[in-house]
């Protein structure tokens, strides 16, 4: 059996984004491109890997198995690849961002276009993910970097992490007009407690920020 390592590749993207359409945009492809790679891998393997209800695919436990160890064989490849072009002293080799969306625009993109002006033999994937999620991607290998936060609920710092703080930001409440608080300097979030509350999406790493320092019992708009 010989396993190809662009078929993999697809397999763990598959396992990382959770839809065929998902990778095919992820990797500039047609959706049918994939489909049929995938379907290459199975018959390589002679392993059903996905398991096909309509148009939707997801991973049987051999295709979680195989992934995983795509991930591990495809990041051996990297670094080798890697280790060769450091021979000449330049960085190279793949990278992996998750960023959540606030931050893509204002932090990811600009470093990285930095990043690729200096060394342009690495090259850098950004991915929108939220913290809770960055966070599990890191820790099972799908991230090499992630920017996060420190204060997000149930997804604490593993201390085996290397942190590199880059900034803090504000918490902006937008008010109506004639709101009793809306021209102050400053405005405690407890005092807002009892207000209808709108956020973009319930659950985010804003909406739980917001509604604890709120000290509100759950994260649904108001």
């Amino acid at each position: 059996m010989t396993l190809n390592p662009w078929r993999l590749r697809l397999l763990a993207d598959l396992a990382a984004h959770g839809t065929v359409r998902a990778v095919a945009a992820h990797l500039n492809l047609s959706a049918s491109a994939v489909s049929q790679q995938l379907a290459v891998l199975e018959r390589e393997t002679r392993t059903q890997l996905l398991e096909r209800t309509g148009r939707r695919v997801r991973l049987t436990a051999a295709g979680v198995l195989l992934a995983r160890r795509a991930r591990e064989i495809l990041a051996g490849l990297d670094a080798a690849e890697a280790e060769l072009r450091g021979l000449g002293a330049e960085p190279a080799g793949a990278v992996t961002l998750a960023v959540f969306q606030s931050a893509v625009h204002v932090l990811a993109v600009p470093a990285v276009t930095r990043l690729a002006r200096a060394y342009p033999d690495v090259d850098v994937v950004i991915g929108e993910s939220e913290p809770h999620e960055s966070m599990r991607a890191l820790r099972r290998g799908a991230a090499d970097v992630i920017v996060t936060t420190t204060d997000f609920v149930g997804t604490e710092l593993d201390p085996a992490i290397d942190l590199v703080p880059i900034g803090s930001d504000q918490i902006v409440a937008v008010l109506p007009p004639g709101h009793r608080a809306a021209g102050a300097d400053a405005v405690d979030l407890r005092t807002l407690a009892d207000q209808r509350w709108t956020f973009d999406v319930p659950g985010s790493y804003m909406s739980d920020l917001a509604t604890r320092c709120a000290g509100r019992p759950d994260s649904s708009p108001g």
